[in-house]
Protein backbone atom coordinates (compact mmCIF):
# COMPACT_ATOMS: atom_id res chain seq x y z
CA UNK A 1 0.00 0.00 0.00
CA UNK A 2 0.85 3.58 -0.41
CA UNK A 3 -0.71 5.71 2.27
CA UNK A 4 -0.48 7.87 4.99
CA UNK A 5 -1.06 9.87 7.60
CA UNK A 6 0.46 13.22 6.73
CA UNK A 7 -0.43 14.95 10.24
CA UNK A 8 1.30 11.90 11.87
CA UNK A 9 4.48 12.48 9.36
CA UNK A 10 4.68 16.18 10.48
CA UNK A 11 4.59 15.30 14.46
CA UNK A 12 6.51 12.46 14.36
CA UNK A 13 9.81 14.18 12.02
CA UNK A 14 9.76 17.04 14.84
CA UNK A 15 9.77 14.16 17.53
CA UNK A 16 12.53 12.41 15.85
CA UNK A 17 10.35 9.51 16.25
CA UNK A 18 9.29 6.64 13.42
CA UNK A 19 6.22 7.07 11.51
CA UNK A 20 4.30 4.76 8.88
CA UNK A 21 1.34 5.16 7.04
CA UNK A 22 -0.14 4.55 2.88
CA UNK A 23 -2.08 5.43 0.33
CA UNK A 24 -2.42 4.47 -3.13
CA UNK A 25 -3.79 7.89 -4.24
CA UNK A 26 -1.51 11.04 -3.56
CA UNK A 27 -0.58 10.86 -0.27
CA UNK A 28 3.32 10.05 -0.09
CA UNK A 29 4.22 6.22 1.54
CA UNK A 30 5.57 5.02 4.60
CA UNK A 31 7.93 5.74 7.51
CA UNK A 32 9.77 8.53 8.65
CA UNK A 33 13.41 8.70 10.84
CA UNK A 34 16.12 11.36 10.92
CA UNK A 35 18.84 8.71 11.09
CA UNK A 36 19.55 5.38 8.78
CA UNK A 37 17.30 2.41 10.42
CA UNK A 38 19.09 -0.70 11.23
CA UNK A 39 16.85 -3.72 12.07
CA UNK A 40 17.65 -6.60 14.62
CA UNK A 41 17.08 -9.85 12.67
CA UNK A 42 16.22 -11.49 16.03
CA UNK A 43 13.53 -10.33 17.09
CA UNK A 44 11.04 -10.82 19.98
CA UNK A 45 8.07 -9.55 21.56
CA UNK A 46 6.17 -9.23 24.70
CA UNK A 47 2.53 -9.85 25.50
CA UNK A 48 0.25 -7.79 27.83
CA UNK A 49 -2.12 -10.41 29.54
CA UNK A 50 -5.66 -9.27 30.31
CA UNK A 51 -6.37 -11.74 33.22
CA UNK A 52 -2.38 -12.84 34.54
CA UNK A 53 0.24 -10.49 36.73
CA UNK A 54 2.84 -12.39 34.74
CA UNK A 55 3.98 -11.35 31.60
CA UNK A 56 4.44 -13.87 28.93
CA UNK A 57 6.79 -13.75 26.04
CA UNK A 58 6.43 -14.72 21.93
CA UNK A 59 9.21 -14.61 19.45
CA UNK A 60 8.99 -12.95 15.73
CA UNK A 61 12.21 -13.65 13.82
CA UNK A 62 13.08 -12.28 10.44
CA UNK A 63 13.13 -15.48 7.95
CA UNK A 64 14.20 -13.44 4.86
CA UNK A 65 13.50 -10.70 2.22
CA UNK A 66 10.90 -11.76 0.23
CA UNK A 67 11.85 -11.08 -3.91
CA UNK A 68 12.04 -7.70 -6.04
CA UNK A 69 8.91 -8.52 -7.67
CA UNK A 70 7.10 -8.57 -4.36
CA UNK A 71 7.24 -5.11 -2.63
CA UNK A 72 4.27 -5.05 -1.24
CA UNK A 73 2.80 -8.04 -0.23
CA UNK A 74 -0.05 -7.21 1.31
CA UNK A 75 -2.20 -11.07 1.66
CA UNK A 76 -0.65 -14.12 2.68
CA UNK A 77 -1.85 -17.90 2.68
CA UNK A 78 -0.27 -21.08 3.14
CA UNK A 79 -2.22 -23.46 1.49
CA UNK A 80 -1.83 -26.95 0.53
CA UNK A 81 1.30 -26.63 2.17
CA UNK A 82 2.47 -24.04 -0.23
CA UNK A 83 3.09 -20.22 0.50
CA UNK A 84 1.08 -17.53 -1.70
CA UNK A 85 0.98 -13.78 -1.39
CA UNK A 86 0.26 -10.65 -3.88
CA UNK A 87 1.31 -7.20 -4.23
CA UNK A 88 -1.50 -4.31 -3.66
CA UNK A 89 -2.26 -1.55 -6.29
CA UNK A 90 0.71 -1.17 -8.72
CA UNK A 91 0.86 -4.90 -9.97
CA UNK A 92 -1.40 -7.01 -11.93
CA UNK A 93 -3.76 -9.63 -11.01
CA UNK A 94 -0.71 -12.04 -9.88
CA UNK A 95 -0.49 -14.39 -7.21
CA UNK A 96 3.08 -15.65 -6.53
CA UNK A 97 3.60 -18.88 -4.50
CA UNK A 98 7.21 -18.26 -3.21
CA UNK A 99 10.10 -21.02 -1.53
CA UNK A 100 9.76 -21.16 2.08
CA UNK A 101 13.46 -21.18 2.67
CA UNK A 102 14.93 -18.57 0.74
CA UNK A 103 11.67 -16.74 -0.43
CA UNK A 104 12.41 -16.72 -4.51
CA UNK A 105 9.23 -16.99 -6.49
CA UNK A 106 8.34 -20.47 -7.49
CA UNK A 107 5.36 -19.83 -9.58
CA UNK A 108 3.36 -16.78 -10.69
CA UNK A 109 -0.56 -17.23 -12.03
CA UNK A 110 -2.50 -14.40 -14.01
CA UNK A 111 -6.11 -13.92 -13.52
CA UNK A 112 -6.95 -13.39 -16.38
CA UNK A 113 -10.37 -11.75 -16.26
CA UNK A 114 -10.24 -8.88 -13.21
CA UNK A 115 -7.64 -6.13 -12.12
CA UNK A 116 -5.66 -5.21 -9.17
CA UNK A 117 -7.00 -1.97 -7.74
CA UNK A 118 -5.89 -2.18 -4.71
CA UNK A 119 -5.87 -5.95 -2.73
CA UNK A 120 -5.51 -5.70 0.58
CA UNK A 121 -6.02 -9.61 1.98
CA UNK A 122 -6.31 -13.23 0.89
CA UNK A 123 -8.37 -16.14 2.61
CA UNK A 124 -9.67 -19.90 1.32
CA UNK A 125 -12.28 -22.40 2.32
CA UNK A 126 -12.40 -25.69 1.27
CA UNK A 127 -12.81 -25.08 -2.67
CA UNK A 128 -11.75 -21.76 -3.20
CA UNK A 129 -9.39 -18.72 -2.50
CA UNK A 130 -10.62 -15.44 -1.76
CA UNK A 131 -8.98 -12.07 -3.27
CA UNK A 132 -10.19 -8.50 -1.33
CA UNK A 133 -9.84 -6.07 -3.71
CA UNK A 134 -11.13 -3.82 -1.15
CA UNK A 135 -8.39 -1.15 0.19
CA UNK A 136 -10.19 2.05 0.63
CA UNK A 137 -8.58 4.61 1.60
CA UNK A 138 -10.19 8.17 1.61
CA UNK A 139 -13.58 5.79 2.06
CA UNK A 140 -14.84 6.59 -1.85
CA UNK A 141 -14.81 3.76 -3.70
CA UNK A 142 -17.96 2.21 -5.09
CA UNK A 143 -16.29 -0.41 -6.64
CA UNK A 144 -15.76 -2.93 -4.04
CA UNK A 145 -15.08 -6.42 -4.69
CA UNK A 146 -13.97 -10.16 -3.45
CA UNK A 147 -12.77 -11.98 -6.37
CA UNK A 148 -12.53 -16.07 -5.48
CA UNK A 149 -10.79 -18.60 -7.68
CA UNK A 150 -10.84 -22.24 -7.29
CA UNK A 151 -8.32 -23.92 -5.14
CA UNK A 152 -7.52 -26.54 -7.39
CA UNK A 153 -6.74 -24.34 -10.26
CA UNK A 154 -4.53 -22.58 -8.22
CA UNK A 155 -2.36 -25.66 -8.21
CA UNK A 156 -2.14 -26.71 -11.52
CA UNK A 157 -2.84 -23.89 -13.97
CA UNK A 158 -0.44 -20.78 -14.56
CA UNK A 159 -3.80 -18.60 -16.22
CA UNK A 160 -7.13 -18.42 -14.65
CA UNK A 161 -10.85 -17.04 -14.31
CA UNK A 162 -11.98 -15.52 -11.06
CA UNK A 163 -16.06 -14.67 -10.06
CA UNK A 164 -16.81 -11.81 -8.24
CA UNK A 165 -18.50 -10.98 -5.15
CA UNK A 166 -18.96 -6.71 -5.16
CA UNK A 167 -20.54 -5.78 -2.46
CA UNK A 168 -21.72 -2.43 0.06
CA UNK A 169 -20.67 -2.34 3.75
CA UNK A 170 -24.35 -1.98 5.63
CA UNK A 171 -23.63 0.89 7.77
CA UNK A 172 -22.29 3.61 4.83
CA UNK A 173 -24.29 6.12 3.74
CA UNK A 174 -21.18 8.93 2.55
CA UNK A 175 -18.31 7.62 0.00
CA UNK A 176 -15.98 10.16 1.84
CA UNK A 177 -15.74 8.28 5.08
CA UNK A 178 -12.07 7.19 5.57
CA UNK A 179 -13.42 4.72 8.71
CA UNK A 180 -14.23 2.34 5.54
CA UNK A 181 -11.03 1.39 4.60
CA UNK A 182 -10.51 -2.12 4.92
CA UNK A 183 -7.05 -4.38 5.09
CA UNK A 184 -8.17 -8.01 6.44
CA UNK A 185 -10.42 -10.74 5.32
CA UNK A 186 -11.28 -14.10 6.63
CA UNK A 187 -13.33 -16.93 5.62
CA UNK A 188 -14.99 -18.89 8.53
CA UNK A 189 -18.55 -21.07 8.53
CA UNK A 190 -19.22 -20.44 4.93
CA UNK A 191 -19.22 -16.94 5.27
CA UNK A 192 -16.63 -13.81 4.54
CA UNK A 193 -15.43 -11.70 7.38
CA UNK A 194 -14.53 -8.17 6.96
CA UNK A 195 -12.10 -6.13 9.46
CA UNK A 196 -12.39 -2.34 8.62
CA UNK A 197 -9.11 -0.10 8.83
CA UNK A 198 -10.69 3.07 10.55
CA UNK A 199 -8.50 5.56 9.74
CA UNK A 200 -10.28 8.14 12.01
CA UNK A 201 -10.69 6.91 15.33
CA UNK A 202 -8.53 4.03 14.83
CA UNK A 203 -10.82 1.27 15.61
CA UNK A 204 -12.16 -1.74 13.50
CA UNK A 205 -15.84 -2.53 12.88
CA UNK A 206 -16.44 -6.68 11.94
CA UNK A 207 -18.57 -7.53 9.11
CA UNK A 208 -20.20 -10.55 7.11
CA UNK A 209 -20.31 -11.17 3.85
CA UNK A 210 -22.04 -13.76 1.72
CA UNK A 211 -19.28 -16.03 -0.20
CA UNK A 212 -21.43 -16.59 -3.57
CA UNK A 213 -21.18 -14.52 -6.46
CA UNK A 214 -23.26 -11.83 -6.90
CA UNK A 215 -23.95 -8.45 -5.19
CA UNK A 216 -24.17 -8.56 -1.63
CA UNK A 217 -24.38 -6.43 1.49
CA UNK A 218 -21.45 -6.21 4.12
CA UNK A 219 -24.14 -6.38 7.30
CA UNK A 220 -22.23 -4.79 10.34
CA UNK A 221 -21.68 -6.77 13.66
CA UNK A 222 -19.83 -5.42 16.31
CA UNK A 223 -16.58 -2.98 16.63
CA UNK A 224 -13.73 -3.41 18.59
CA UNK A 225 -11.07 -0.91 20.20
CA UNK A 226 -7.59 -2.36 18.61
CA UNK A 227 -6.58 1.74 19.17
CA UNK A 228 -4.57 0.81 15.68
CA UNK A 229 -4.52 0.00 12.10
CA UNK A 230 -5.87 -3.29 10.95
CA UNK A 231 -4.03 -4.82 8.35
CA UNK A 232 -4.56 -8.20 7.73
CA UNK A 233 -5.89 -11.25 9.55
CA UNK A 234 -6.02 -15.09 9.87
CA UNK A 235 -7.87 -17.44 11.80
CA UNK A 236 -6.93 -21.06 13.52
CA UNK A 237 -9.84 -23.20 12.62
CA UNK A 238 -9.08 -25.91 14.40
CA UNK A 239 -8.36 -23.67 17.32
CA UNK A 240 -10.80 -21.23 16.57
CA UNK A 241 -7.62 -18.62 17.34
CA UNK A 242 -8.28 -14.94 15.14
CA UNK A 243 -5.04 -13.12 14.79
CA UNK A 244 -5.06 -9.49 13.21
CA UNK A 245 -2.24 -7.50 12.83
CA UNK A 246 -2.22 -3.79 13.95
CA UNK A 247 -0.01 -0.54 13.68
CA UNK A 248 -0.24 2.80 14.72
CA UNK A 249 0.02 6.21 13.86
CA UNK A 250 3.84 5.72 14.67
CA UNK A 251 4.48 2.53 13.60
CA UNK A 252 4.07 0.30 16.79
CA UNK A 253 3.43 -3.04 15.52
CA UNK A 254 1.04 -5.29 17.40
CA UNK A 255 -0.63 -8.53 16.67
CA UNK A 256 -3.84 -9.11 18.59
CA UNK A 257 -5.31 -12.46 19.15
CA UNK A 258 -9.28 -13.39 19.97
CA UNK A 259 -9.91 -16.76 21.39
CA UNK A 260 -13.02 -18.68 23.38
CA UNK A 261 -15.82 -16.70 21.29
CA UNK A 262 -19.05 -17.99 20.37
CA UNK A 263 -19.60 -18.25 16.75
CA UNK A 264 -18.58 -15.45 14.45
CA UNK A 265 -18.73 -13.43 17.98
CA UNK A 266 -14.73 -12.83 17.79
CA UNK A 267 -14.69 -9.37 19.64
CA UNK A 268 -16.92 -10.99 22.58
CA UNK A 269 -14.30 -13.65 23.52
CA UNK A 270 -10.54 -13.76 25.19
CA UNK A 271 -8.76 -10.72 23.55
CA UNK A 272 -4.70 -10.41 24.10
CA UNK A 273 -2.38 -7.83 22.51
CA UNK A 274 1.26 -8.82 21.48
CA UNK A 275 3.57 -5.99 22.05
CA UNK A 276 7.08 -6.11 20.43
CA UNK A 277 9.35 -6.14 22.98
CA UNK A 278 12.24 -4.96 20.97
CA UNK A 279 10.71 -2.68 17.55
CA UNK A 280 10.00 -4.25 14.50
CA UNK A 281 11.11 -1.52 11.78
CA UNK A 282 8.70 -2.73 9.56
CA UNK A 283 5.28 -2.43 7.87
CA UNK A 284 3.84 -6.20 8.88
CA UNK A 285 0.08 -6.43 5.92
CA UNK A 286 -0.05 -10.13 5.54
CA UNK A 287 -0.30 -12.85 8.25
CA UNK A 288 -1.66 -16.43 7.59
CA UNK A 289 -1.42 -19.46 10.08
CA UNK A 290 1.39 -22.14 9.29
CA UNK A 291 0.92 -24.44 12.71
CA UNK A 292 -1.66 -24.16 15.72
CA UNK A 293 1.01 -21.35 17.34
CA UNK A 294 2.55 -20.09 14.55
CA UNK A 295 2.09 -17.75 11.49
CA UNK A 296 3.80 -16.17 9.02
CA UNK A 297 3.73 -11.93 8.37
CA UNK A 298 4.71 -10.41 5.16
CA UNK A 299 5.83 -6.70 5.21
CA UNK A 300 6.25 -3.91 2.04
CA UNK A 301 9.53 -2.04 1.17
CA UNK A 302 10.10 1.26 1.75
CA UNK A 303 12.72 3.87 0.60
CA UNK A 304 13.06 7.36 1.34
CA UNK A 305 16.35 8.88 0.13
CA UNK A 306 15.20 12.77 2.15
CA UNK A 307 14.80 10.72 5.86
CA UNK A 308 17.37 8.14 4.77
CA UNK A 309 15.09 5.23 5.40
CA UNK A 310 14.98 2.06 3.62
CA UNK A 311 12.79 -0.83 4.80
CA UNK A 312 12.79 -4.57 3.35
CA UNK A 313 9.89 -6.91 1.58
CA UNK A 314 10.57 -9.43 4.72
CA UNK A 315 8.73 -12.50 5.71
CA UNK A 316 8.73 -12.98 9.73
CA UNK A 317 7.67 -15.83 11.61
CA UNK A 318 6.08 -15.61 14.69
CA UNK A 319 5.83 -18.28 17.72
CA UNK A 320 3.29 -17.32 20.52
CA UNK A 321 2.80 -20.50 21.83
CA UNK A 322 3.30 -19.37 25.39
CA UNK A 323 0.37 -17.19 25.16
CA UNK A 324 -1.58 -20.53 25.06
CA UNK A 325 0.47 -22.76 27.79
Amino acid sequence: MKRTILYSLITISSLFLINCGDSHNSIPKKNINPQPLIIDNNLSSSVEPIKNNLPTTSKINLKFKLADKIKESSGLIKLDNQLWTHNDSGDLAKLYKIDENNGSILKVVTINNVTNIDWEDISYDDTYVYIGDFGNNNGNRTDLRIYKILRNDLKSKISITAETINFTYSDQTKFDDKNFDCEAMIVYQEKLYLFSKNWQNKKTRLYELETTTGTHTANYKSTFDVKALVTGATINKELDILLLTTYSSTLNINIWSFSNYTDSNFFNGDSKKLTLSTPLIAQLEGITFIDNYKAYLSSEAFYNSTFKVSLDNNLYELDFSKEFE
